[in-house]
């Protein structure tokens, strides 16, 4: 597996997914927005107005794809009866703004923003600029950096590119090395430009970014965005582990489910809510690096420059009234997997963030902990270990 292939398949860490076609072989579709009609028979052939875009019937419309390659990404949504844009010409509108996202932030490719950055030669006192998305992005990394004590950095890519380098030679990394590749880490080397924000600068030494621990959550946030502005009247966005909700789900709530850790084809628990939902997920127990027959996890400690404990399992956070973003949600669950189950759970209390983390005892069974402001949108859907 090539590079590029590599980061886009580990960019999937957040894939415990918050996925419905667990619960129904039409996905989330069905399970969310037509529990209360009957199923549509395979025979009839749903109005379509583009190759992925289909008409489900009561004025919401589906369109889903697998993009980032490979990650499942799928927008239900409810246009404004009065709209000028097409569901069709919509659902476009949403993948070119996926795609652009994607253009951004992929390190891999030449032509992105973050290739640049990652590629600057210049000295310290040089600046760089970069794009309004960049800059946002920057930004609630920074406050998640700052709220969690540095436990959740994007300038890890030296890091990971040691971890993968070490996969391919079969050979753990020295702590000589791990040493020198934390020595090229750090948030707190990035400088902004007071009189132009989109100007940023480097205090001892470039670093190189990596944003697959917040970059899927902050597409979502601009897909739904892009929803809002063109007057729909309720949608849900999803893009792997990355779940967004916005109006009524007609009659019924929307719900999330969060897949069970250890049998991957199950439902662990189903959150559910009739307004507003956000959710993400990180999964700490897909796409293992394995050294010598040994697996370690793909999520790293800024603070140690090693994979994580395998205790954790799977964390899940959400917002019920708006206050959090899905990137800010992206990045404290990725923290929390870094800082582990006790921890965690003070860390999602302390930033007013509801949780669900699910770790691993000392027997091999699953324990979990939740916030208490989940329980009454929270249902343990299986009672199974």
């Amino acid at each position: 597996m090539n590079k590029k292939k590599f980061y886009n398949f580990i960019a999937q860490k957040k894939t415990a997914w918050v996925l419905f076609m667990i619960l129904a072989v039409s996905g989330i579709f069905y399970f969310t927005i037509l529990s209360q009609q009957p199923p549509i028979k395979a025979t009839i052939a749903p109005e379509q107005t583009a190759a992925d875009t289909v008409h489900r019937g009561n004025g919401w419309w589906e369109t889903s794809r697998l993009i980032y390659h490979g990650i499942p990404a799928r927008c239900v949504f409810k246009p404004a009866p009065e709209s000028e844009i097409t569901p069709g010409a919509l659902a476009e509108e949403i993948w070119r703004e996926f795609d652009r996202i994607g253009a951004i932030f992929n390190p891999f490719d030449p032509d992105s923003e973050i290739y640049r950055l990652n590629h600057f030669s210049g000295s310290a006192t040089d600046s760089l600029v970069v794009s309004d998305d960049v800059l946002t992005v920057l930004s609630v990394s920074r406050k998640l950096w700052q709220d969690t004590g540095g436990q959740f950095d994007p300038t890890m890519w030296q890091i990971k590119h040691l971890w993968q380098t070490a996969e391919k030679n079969q050979q753990i990394p020295s702590a000589k090395a791990i040493a020198d590749a934390r020595r090229q880490t750090g948030l707190d080397q990035v400088v902004w430009d007071e009189t132009n924000k989109n100007r940023i600068a480097f205090k001892t030494h470039p670093v190189k970014f990596d944003f697959g621990g917040i970059v899927k959550g902050y597409a979502v946030d601009r897909v739904q965005q892009i929803l809002t502005d063109h007057g729909a009247a309720a949608g849900l966005v999803q893009l792997g582990g990355e779940v967004s909700t916005f109006g009524k789900n007609d009659e019924n709530p929307w719900r999330v489910g969060i897949q069970h850790p250890k049998q991957l084809d199950q439902i662990w628990g189903v959150i559910s809510s009739n307004d507003r939902l956000q959710v993400s997920t990180s999964g700490n127990y897909r796409q293992p690096i394995v050294i010598d027959g040994t697996s370690f996890y793909h999520i790293f400690s800024p603070h140690t420059g090693r994979p994580v404990s395998e205790k954790v399992l799977g964390v899940t956070t959400a917002s019920f009234d708006d206050s959090h973003s899905n990137a800010w949600l992206d990045g404290l669950a990725t923290a929390i997997t870094v800082v582990g189950a006790e921890k965690g759970l003070l860390l999602a209390k302390g930033l007013n963030c509801d949780a669900v983390i699910l770790y691993e005892k000392d027997d091999g069974t699953i324990g979990e902990i939740i916030t208490s402001g989940f329980s009454k949108y929270y249902q343990r859907y299986t009672t199974a270990d």
